[in-house]
């Protein structure tokens, strides 16, 4: 399989808010219409995972697949294993890369998503010491391999923790295709770290992550009784909201709005294949697709950005 043949769309489906437990409760009949609402738009790369309301996200796709057949060959799936179900409110997060395990969890995703096969499986967040670990990766990507040989998956990918851990993967690892990483407007340390660079010299994808930093680069976030921001200090979503306002300002550009600019960065460097916002709203995904309207950032604006980013603290250090 060729996967410079992909048809992924730029603008992705993150699809953690459809487990209901993350970023506020939503129903059933919500989330399908949604997905199918996205998919109609183009908008066909959906990221999820196992764990995402202890596979209710998988479910509901699996259920939309159930319903809509003839959508399966317009979408690209992308899910996870390698973690346990666990609360997104805890900071603790329980996991388990053992080849059995792994292969249990990727034919219960399978099985949810009412599909015959993955598109994309990614480890999801793998400790540097599993990474590290020549011999557990080789048992690992043994049964990756077996599976696509069996129809199962197509591609493999991680989902890291840190630039560090994507930067292993590139200079270590052939087989994975796919890098999924949190990279927005403040959270830059991607492209500082030379991953975006080398990755598209190894023409590896990157999958962006948290373009709103979990919303508040977007908006005004006001926090749901379901939902895994609060367990962050209050100067840190300070930190992220003061982000948006002066992103915006430093870029004074006529008709942007914050999402526009958040997500046209989020995209900016060519290594970026998609990027993965939660959308729990039809406007969510209306202004999601308004922002590829816009005129790109030039270079002189991106230069600007980068060097506003580096000459300010985005993270809050306890004293």
């Amino acid at each position: 399989m060729n996967i410079e043949k992909e048809k992924i769309s730029l603008l992705g489906f993150g699809t953690w808010g459809l487990g209901s437990d993350a970023y506020g409760k939503i129903g059933e009949q919500n989330s399908l219409s949604l997905i199918k609402y996205a998919v109609n738009k183009g908008i066909n790369f959906l990221d999820t995972s196992n764990i995402y309301g202890r596979g209710l996200s998988e479910k509901r796709i699996g259920l939309f697949l159930k319903q809509n057949k003839n959508f399966r060959q317009k979408m690209f799936i992308a899910t996870k294993c390698g973690t346990k179900n666990h609360s997104p409110a805890s900071w603790t997060m329980p996991q388990n890369f053992n080849v059995n395990f792994l292969k249990n969890s990727i034919y219960n995703s399978i099985k949810r998503l009412n599909t015959s096969y993955i598109d994309l499986i990614q480890l999801h967040s793998p400790p540097v010491k599993i990474l590290k670990n020549k011999s557990k990766m080789k048992k690992i990507l043994d049964l990756f391999l077996k599976l696509k040989k069996k129809g199962l998956v197509k591609y493999f990918g991680v989902s890291v923790k840190s630039p560090e851990d994507a930067h292993h993967i590139l200079r270590n690892y052939k087989s994975f295709c796919f890098i999924q990483l949190n990279f927005n407007l403040i959270d830059q340390r991607a492209w500082d770290s030379g991953v975006l660079d080398l990755a598209y010299k190894k023409k590896i994808f990157i999958i962006s992550r948290t373009p709103f930093a979990f919303g508040y680069l977007a908006e005004n976030v006001k926090l749901k009784k379901k939902d895994h921001r609060k367990k962050w200090p209050k100067k840190q979503t300070f930190l992220w909201s003061k982000g948006r306002s002066d992103f915006i300002k430093l870029i004074n550009r006529k008709k942007i709005s914050p999402i526009n600019l958040a997500l046209l960065f989020a995209t900016c460097h060519p290594a970026i294949k998609t990027v993965i916002p939660g959308m729990m709203k039809i406007n969510h995904i209306i202004k999601g697709l308004d922002a590829f309207n816009s005129k790109k950032l030039t270079k002189l604006e991106i230069k600007k950005i980068r060097d506003f980013y580096k000459s300010n603290e985005w993270v809050f250090k306890k004293s």
